[in-house]
């Protein structure tokens, strides 16, 4: 019996002591200060989101529009982060009211909303244009960029060698492919051939067929003003492409351009002015007649580019436009006229798809507007498409509607105009 008791004794003495569980009042007061943090939380990206789809539906509106068209590109995480935060506020409103939680949950409703004007407007772009849009590919950050197969020096400028990168076909045992050759945006005065997005239009063209070939060409600054000197240079790398094509599976009697922004202007200028047959190469035979041509947001009229009329981007617009020209278009204007593609349509002139945002901060979409009309004056073959809410490089998103809508336009124009191989 004692040591019963003992043993009894021993589980009481040796027992862990009860931990105390808070009182409920200060279990409410956590449960509440937690509830104030999630809510303020969500109040500040409620915000942000909106403020940014405000930037979407207003894009004009300096520095909140050009938020709102850059954010745009990525349309679909706008998306989806205003659902999130609009679900997450109601949660918290159905749990307790509040000021807090009644804006956050109202900024999320009217960011949701926003977000889904503007998609409906691209996506009605999409559909107009019988543009089958992956959704998948909307959430996509970074896109598909290989290495480039071969690289090679085209010519020279100043004794510094220009090069260009090429991207082989994908089964290119199917016979000799068609060649698009890309050049690269910056403005005139910066970037290269290797630039994340021109190599990532590069590889994807690669991976539809094609022996894609990204080029370089000379930049301007302050003391070296190469609009003389750019035009010649590309030639100079067609030219390359008309004798080296073959070797990496290309067939150099289908040949493509396709220019962003500055390179934009580059190839409509290039094109035109080959068809015209007043443009010599600065090395190496004529070049190749080009087939056709696709550009993204091109500059289009340099002097409305130099006018720079965006407070926050107009003073580097005017720059570039100087550092390239060597003047203002009231200056020099024989060079601006000289640079500018509609200067150069004739009636020989290549198609051209244009495809530009309607809210571009840097270069104004009217100048592509312009260059439309004169086409269609010349009788040339052409197609330009204007997407709502895009601002300057919506192609930056791999897979935003704006990229998969000129990409997939851009293989329809080729196939339209000159795919097809030059012999059974």
């Amino acid at each position: 019996m004692c040591a019963v008791n003992a043993t009894l004794d021993d589980r009481v003495t040796t027992a862990p002591p009860r931990r105390h569980a808070a009182p409920p009042r200060v279990r409410e007061r956590a449960g509440r200060r937690g509830g104030t943090l999630a809510a303020g939380v969500l109040l500040g990206a409620a915000v942000v989101l909106a403020l940014l789809v405000a930037g979407m539906l207003a894009p004009h509106v300096p520095v909140l529009g050009l938020a709102g068209v850059t954010a745009s590109a990525y349309l679909a995480w706008a998306l989806l982060g205003a659902a999130v935060v609009t679900v997450l506020a109601a949660i918290l409103l159905m749990r307790r009211g509040g000021v807090v939680r009644v804006a956050a949950t109202t900024l999320g409703l009217a960011a949701l909303a926003g977000s889904v004007v503007v998609g409906w407007q691209q996506l009605s772009v999409a559909r107009e244009h019988r543009v089958a849009v992956d959704v998948g590919g909307l959430f996509a950050l970074t896109g598909s960029r290989a290495e480039p197969d071969a690289s090679a020096a085209y010519g020279e400028h100043e004794g510094r060698p220009l090069g260009l990168s090429l991207w082989e076909p994908a089964g290119s045992g199917a016979g000799a492919a068609p060649v698009v050759v890309l050049l690269h945006g910056g403005g005139w005065t910066s970037q290269d051939r290797l630039e994340r997005t021109t190599t990532a239009h590069a590889t994807w063209f690669a991976e539809q067929g094609y022996l894609a070939i990204s080029v370089d060409y000379p930049l301007s600054d302050d003391e070296h003003h190469l609009w003389e000197v750019a035009e010649p240079q590309v030639a100079c790398a067609l030219s390359w492409v008309q004798d080296n094509a073959a070797r990496h599976g290309g067939d150099p009697g289908r040949v493509f351009l396709v220019g962003a922004s500055a390179g934009g202007n580059l190839a409509l200028d290039v094109a035109y002015r080959a068809a015209a047959g007043d443009l010599d190469p600065a090395c190496g035979s004529a070049p190749p007649v080009v087939a056709a041509v696709s550009t993204l947001y091109p500059v289009a009229s340099p002097a409305a580019f130099a006018a720079g009329a965006d407070p926050l981007l107009g003073g580097a617009a005017r720059d570039t436009a100087i550092a390239y020209t060597g003047g203002t278009p009231e200056g020099v204007p024989e060079r601006y006229a000289a640079v500018t593609p509609a200067e150069h349509v004739t009636d020989a002139a290549p198609p051209t798809l244009v495809v530009a945002g309607a809210a571009d901060h840097l270069v104004p979409p009217a100048g592509a507007v312009d260059l439309a009309a004169t086409l269609e004056d010349a009788g040339v073959s052409h197609e330009l498409v204007v997407l709502p809410a895009a601002g300057h490089r919506f192609d930056a998103a791999p897979g935003g509607v704006g990229t998969q809508v000129w990409r997939e336009l851009t293989l329809r124009w080729f196939d339209l105009h000159g795919r097809a191989p030059t012999t059974p």
